[in-house]
């Protein structure tokens, strides 16, 4: 899903996301900005990019980022976090949003395969249900 986003970006939106990935090619987990709370969510972390635009990756091992969702943070149905939340069938959580560092006090980011692997599944099967609705109704 993430590909098929960043293809979609033009001009300075386009930029800030090249320099986040090259941030995070070059310093992993400090550049990935803050973690989200709630279960499995708080293996995601959130970089602010160009205006509203967010960048969520996960993290199979120390040394290796996932993006997940890279769009808009704009509070509907199509929200980078609304389409996570819809990918993994939760409700928004209820856990205080303190926007702890990507990183522990190690410098590690949360790093799981099993969940990384799990939440790019649950991206990507959303991805493919949604091209196969708009493919449906274009049919007449």
């Amino acid at each position: 899903m993430a590909e098929r986003q960043l293809k979609t970006f033009r001009g300075r939106r386009a930029q800030a996301t090249r320099v986040a990935i090259a941030e995070l090619m070059r310093h992993g987990c400090a550049a990935a900005g803050y973690r989200l709370a709630g279960a499995r969510l708080d293996h995601v972390c959130s970089r602010h990019l160009y205006g509203n635009d967010r960048l969520l990756t996960a993290w199979p091992s120390l040394d290796h980022a996932v993006i997940l969702v890279v769009g808009p943070h704009e509070r509907t149905a199509k929200d980078v976090y609304g389409l996570l939340l819809t990918a993994l069938g939760i409700e928004t959580p209820e856990a205080e949003r303190e926007k702890p560092s990507c990183c522990d006090e190690l410098g590690n980011p949360p790093a799981d395969s099993q969940t990384a692997e799990s939440l790019a599944d649950a991206i990507e099967a959303l991805a493919r249900r949604s091209a196969k609705t708009v493919r449906g109704r274009g049919r007449s």
